[in-house]
């Protein structure tokens, strides 16, 4: 992932790849078969760190304190300075995944997966589904923007605070005081 760090999706190649690791280009074909495959393999690590806070868990039976603590940990766990380079190849390939289809939907099936775990989590508790379904975006979306100003500043201690001050309103607008 250090290699990754520093190239541009649009760049990576089994060759620079490999160089930077000191290997055979072939074992890279070999292992991947395609640059498509090698690419998503690395976008697959990236979502992978990115939503494996919600592995094995029933969010939609929590209550509104343990989604906000979830929802919380799970935030700052994705400003960890071991995911900032997943965070940013996941901001990359969702911006490149409407224009360059070798790089598949993996982003933009994660994005839609987690909308689909709020959306769950509040029809089960109480809202309707339509307007769960916007309050849904609103919670992924600003999620996603701050995630995107900590990629830009680094500076985490005010992500965190502002994530902390939306969460709370986001709360009292979704399910109430």
């Amino acid at each position: 992932m250090e290699h990754v760090a520093t190239e541009p999706l649009s760049r990576m190649t089994f060759r620079s790849l490999a160089s930077a690791l000191g290997v055979s280009t072939y074992s890279f074909i070999y292992h991947f078969g395609s640059r498509q495959q090698m690419v998503d393999a690395i976008l697959e690590e990236a979502v992978r760190q990115q939503s494996e806070s919600a592995l094995g868990v029933d969010i939609a039976a929590f209550d509104r304190e343990q989604f906000a603590d979830w929802y919380r940990a799970a935030f700052r766990r994705s400003l960890s300075e071991s995911n900032r380079t997943s965070l940013r190849l996941e901001f990359e390939a969702g911006a490149l995944e409407p224009i360059d289809p070798d790089l598949g939907t993996r982003i933009t099936s994660s994005f839609r997966d987690w909308l689909a775990v709020v959306q769950r989590w509040l029809t089960a508790n109480g809202v309707e589904k339509k307007r769960a379904a916007v309050l849904a975006r609103w919670l992924a979306d600003t999620a996603a923007g701050l995630r995107f100003g900590y990629l830009m500043t680094g500076d985490r201690e005010k992500t965190v605070s502002a994530f902390d001050l939306f969460l709370g309103a986001y709360l009292r607008e979704a399910v109430g005081p």
